[in-house]
């Protein structure tokens, strides 16, 4: 009787190492424990000498290689049929360096998100329409500016509870807006390169 061997591989893997082996990027199940343990050792690719890079690679290199090993072995694949290694040297950064970087990104921001809020309320009349507010109760209600002092607050507490997230905490399991956006462009750019790379034949040959 065979041996069944399942194999769940996720659309985007990320390693650290250059020898990638098929444990790195696929979860392994089979009743026989030592067959699991070998399969998960089977060299699948090298990655070069760089910081960063993306290949993308067929279930199907994987499966040749186990048969080419347990010819006896059934195996069955219930994830992605191609998927993308993305190989990333996880080389300390300079302090400094990522400080810097932190504040620049904060400062670009701050810059760009008062614009934005300045423009729409230009857009919209903000500052017209408290105007017309503070005539209908009087000029001594002005000179409080506690709809400008409202609008500040309920601003900057509309956006912590949209972005569910402030200070580094979260005030919920859900994930964020700006996390769903993210998944859904990381993902869109795998299945561009998956797309690219099998339409151009140049996916990862073992």
């Amino acid at each position: 009787m065979k041996e069944v061997l399942y194999l769940q591989i996720n659309r985007n893997v990320e390693v650290s190492k250059r020898d990638v082996t098929i444990g790195d990027v696929a979860t392994v199940y089979c009743a026989n424990s030592s067959v699991v343990s070998k399969v998960k050792t089977l060299k699948l690719l090298s990655i070069p000498d760089v910081k960063k890079k993306r290949v993308c690679v067929s279930a199907m290199l994987i499966i040749r290689m186990i048969n080419e090993e347990f010819p006896n072995v059934e195996i069955n694949n219930i994830g992605e049929t191609d998927f993308i290694v993305d190989y990333i040297d996880e080389k300390p950064k300079s302090k400094v360096l990522q400080w810097l970087l932190i504040g620049f990104v904060a400062l670009f921001t701050l810059v760009g998100s008062s614009y934005a809020v300045m423009a729409y309320n230009n857009d919209v009349g903000t500052t017209e329409i408290f105007s017309l507010i503070y005539e209908k109760f009087g000029a001594s209600f002005a000179d409080s500016n506690i709809l400008e002092i409202s609008y500040s607050v309920g601003l900057a507490l509309g956006i912590i509870v949209f972005y569910n997230h402030f200070g580094g905490k979260r005030f919920g399991s859900d994930p964020t807006p700006i996390e769903v956006e993210m998944d859904k462009y990381e993902g869109d750019i795998d299945t561009a390169l998956i797309d690219r790379s099998a339409a151009a034949g140049k996916e990862e040959s073992v």
